[in-house]
């Protein structure tokens, strides 16, 4: 079971990945989201080892 951070964050990593299937952005919109999903990424796999006081998420 998910927690709710977790699935919060996972939405917008969701939000992310869609804005980046539009052909239309412009190079800066494209690079500004690739930095938002590399630093989301880092904050989820952060959240799933320790974002309970220290404790793994309790997802896996």
């Amino acid at each position: 079971m998910l927690c709710a951070q977790l699935e919060h964050l996972e939405a917008e990593f969701d939000d992310i990945l869609t804005a980046l299937e539009n052909p239309n952005l412009t190079e800066e919109e494209r690079q500004s989201l690739q930095d938002a999903y590399a630093r989301l990424s880092r904050t989820i796999l952060d959240h799933q080892r320790s974002g309970h006081e220290g404790h793994p998420c309790f997802e896996e």
